[in-house]
């Protein structure tokens, strides 16, 4: 069907690679047959590439594709250094003589259960002048976005599980 859609439609490739297509997965189950049914469907289009990135979080993903599109190195460690050296910059910002104490601050962050707690321990490693308190991470088996993560917070309006008044600013 797709060689004859492209003989009907005079494409050419001349051997040339048309698109690489960047893949990850999440931490459920079914992320390794989605992956495989993804790169039989991109193998099956003349001169496509699939390029398996493995477990990623939808942002780093994005960033990934975004980097690609520019011509950029898009690795994991590419997007974790992009994250930092964001950060750093935004804290320059802040005035010399303001009241703020950025240094002692903590970031505490929903895992939701799945990769962003995976994600967010190797970002620490990354991180030397941020304290990150990793909540939901997955490693006391919780359930993927039950009760935790943006979706549940967004719909619920409420702070996800094991997360309290003081951690919301009450």
């Amino acid at each position: 069907i797709i060689d004859g859609f492209v003989r009907k439609e005079n494409i050419d490739f001349d051997g040339v690679h048309p698109a690489e297509i960047l893949l990850a997965r999440d931490t459920r189950p079914s992320g390794v047959s989605l992956i495989d049914a993804a790169k039989q469907g991109i193998d099956s289009i003349i001169g496509a590439i699939a390029n398996d990135l493995g477990i990623l979080t939808t942002p780093q993903l994005h960033w990934m594709v975004r980097a690609r599109n520019k011509g950029f190195k898009a690795t994991e460690q590419d997007y974790f250094e992009q994250l930092v050296t964001s950060y750093r910059c935004l804290v320059d910002l802040i005035p010399v003589n303001s009241n703020s104490e950025v240094d002692d601050d903590i970031l505490v962050a929903d895992g939701a259960n799945g990769v962003g707690g995976e994600k967010l321990e190797l970002l620490k490693g990354f991180c030397d002048n941020l304290s990150i308190d990793i909540r939901n991470s997955g490693k006391d088996g919780g359930v993927l976005n039950e009760g935790v993560g943006a979706d549940f917070v967004q719909k619920e309006k409420v702070a996800p599980s094991g997360f309290g008044a003081n951690d919301v600013g009450l």
